[in-house]
């Protein structure tokens, strides 16, 4: 009989809708109660998840809830958009935090920000998450939360876990660190440092890679593909799309170099006006390259059916066998299994898992 006890890393891709927000758990050996599990969560989605329809779509803060989360040990804000960082008001009013990661903090002496009164659309929301990020790191550091702040970094929170975050452009990510601490301070900007700030926001996301048992999960925020393309990043196992896997998110010279086994896109069924995530293209990039495409949730596109999942959940056993529910709903169009099957099998921990019976299908997967 298998040990439920035995260690672990289990991945959650949360449907927060039009957003990001990844819940990883970590039970060292030995660990018996759910207050010995490691527990990170990156990103936290929007402050209020719309629902349409039959979607499965919540609030960061109800899916941790539901799934029994008694703490967090480190948040880590990837950067500031509000479909990653506006959930974190909830979470640290529902959770105690240990410790905060980010790629930058106000100031000692920053103050509320006002937005130019003719500003752009971009500018406005730029003032607007440089805000709720005061509130929010003021908030964690009231609850006793401590600061990370060296970055590249690579630290071993748990025997077994290892756990690397890092910039894709350092440089730009300086020039931006910069032009928030003026704007933090009051000092002038002018219009186009400020549209350009804004703009660069997704490139100087974070990007994180989990290391657990010989497999790699590489998580990557929405740092746009040319952003990274040529920094040489190692292959890994499970890849978070970009940006919600539309057109900018990810490229053929990138794709093969990663050359994952699973791709997960985090995106709604109903895509944002003017926006399309995922992009059709890039869909069609994944299925040629990724034996296991999945998204948290999506339209009907070709080769992937319409799908609507709370979370795109991974276990990866000590082994490193990795077990993924979601991606036995096998897509019309795509790959076949016996193709999926030698291609998994290209590592010897890649193990296709066995295609269960009618009975454990209509089962519901425990959080």
């Amino acid at each position: 009989m298998q040990n439920r006890r035995a260690d672990m890393l289990r991945v959650d891709f949360i449907n927060v809708g039009d957003g990001d927000s990844i819940l990883v758990r970590y039970r060292p050996p030995g660990a018996r109660k759910r207050s010995e599990e490691y527990v990170m969560l990156v990103d936290c989605g929007r402050p209020a998840v719309a629902h349409s329809g039959d979607s499965r779509r919540m609030e960061a803060s109800a899916y941790l809830s539901r799934a029994g989360i008694d703490h967090i040990d480190l948040l880590l804000l990837t950067h500031l958009h509000f479909d990653h960082i506006g959930g974190a008001p909830a979470i640290l009013r529902r959770f105690p935090v240990r410790a905060l990661l980010a790629g930058y903090y106000p100031p000692p002496a920053a103050r509320r920000v006002v937005p130019p009164v003719e500003g752009q659309k971009t500018i406005t929301g730029l003032y607007g998450a440089l805000n709720l990020f005061a509130d929010i790191v003021s908030q964690a550091e009231q609850q006793g939360a401590s600061r990370l702040t060296a970055l590249p970094v690579s630290f071993a929170p748990a025997p077994g876990l290892e756990v690397t975050v890092h910039r894709p452009v350092p440089l730009l990510s300086l020039r931006q660190q910069a032009l928030f601490d003026r704007i933090y301070h009051g000092l002038p900007c002018t219009e186009t440092e400020l549209y350009e700030a804004s703009k660069g926001r997704n490139c100087t996301s974070l990007i994180v890679r989990l290391c657990y048992a010989g497999v790699s999960v590489l998580l990557t925020g929405d740092a746009y593909a040319a952003c990274w393309e040529d920094a040489e990043e190692a292959p890994c196992d499970i890849l978070k799309l970009p940006h919600h896997g539309d057109a900018k998110s990810m490229t053929e010279p990138l794709l093969r170099r990663l050359s994952p086994r699973y791709a997960v896109i985090s995106c709604q069924n109903d895509s944002p006006k003017r926006k399309e995530r995922p992009a059709g293209a890039v869909t069609e990039l994944l299925l040629r390259h990724v034996p296991h495409v999945l998204c948290t949730e999506n339209r009907p596109m070709p080769g992937l059916r319409a799908a609507s999942h709370d979370a795109v959940r991974f276990v990866v056993d000590a082994h490193g066998h990795i077990r993924c529910p979601e991606a036995r709903q096998l897509r019309p169009g795509g790959v076949p299994p016996t193709a999926s099957f030698s291609i998994c099998c290209r590592t010897a921990d890649g193990i296709h898992p066995k295609e269960p019976s009618a009975k454990k299908r209509n089962r519901r997967e425990p959080l």
